[in-house]
């Protein structure tokens, strides 16, 4: 017994003993008093009902959904989930079954992403459509996540003809580690597409001026 009920007990049993006081004693108008304080004492402590119930939450989740009532799992959850759920918490039956039909929906979440991903035309890379099939006999050309590949094998094809070194594997090691350093240092990771490419292209022709010339120099 908490304290609450306790000291309604105790003012009830108070009460009580003043009235048979009062009858005894012939005071009609304190008996009258007394019995009107017991009265309002037992409407205050009295359980209070649910300004809604079950038949008010049903006509809702009707109106709401379009599976309560026709969809067995969904309508079985939603009873469940209801007698676990306190009248009392709630201000009207449409919060009650706003709250249901969350709980449900997330119970049913993971079932429909379950299926969702399977054969979904989305998934496919659309890129796939723009690059021509590899023929009998050739080499699919690698794809790259590196930026401006487009562009830097635009360069390259256009140079073939300028010099010996069309990319970095072409000059020598000293010279690519010294390209790689300048592109690290010089271009941002956050540069346009393209930009490594077109630096390390320009980086080749120029050290490839340099080589020459050193080589000359040595004649």
């Amino acid at each position: 017994m908490d304290l609450n009920m306790m000291m309604r007990d105790a003012a009830r049993n108070g009460l009580q003993t003043a009235l048979d006081a009062a009858v005894t004693n012939g005071d009609a108008e304190a008996a009258r008093k007394i019995a009107k304080d017991l009265e309002d004492l037992a409407v205050s402590t009295a359980p209070k009902k649910p300004a809604f119930g079950s038949n008010d939450i049903k006509a809702v989740l009707d109106t709401k959904t379009s599976w309560f009532g026709t969809d067995p799992k969904r309508t079985a959850k939603a009873m469940e989930f209801g007698k676990d759920m306190n009248f009392s918490k709630f201000a009207s039956a449409e919060a009650f079954a706003d709250a249901v039909i969350k709980a449900v929906d997330e119970e049913f979440k993971p079932l429909v992403a379950a299926g969702a991903g399977e054969g979904d035309p989305d998934d496919e890379d659309p890129e796939d459509d723009k690059e021509p099939k590899a023929g009998a006999g050739e080499k699919k050309p690698r794809r790259s996540d590196g930026p401006g590949e487009g562009e830097a094998t635009q360069h390259t094809r256009a140079r073939t003809t300028s010099g010996p070194w069309v990319k970095i594997s072409d000059a020598p090691a000293d010279v690519q580690k010294e390209i790689k350093r300048q592109a690290d240092k010089f271009v941002s990771p956050n540069a346009p597409k393209g930009s490594r490419e077109t630096f390390v292209a320009k980086a080749l022709e120029s050290h490839y001026a340099v080589h020459q010339r050193a080589k000359a120099g040595k004649k």
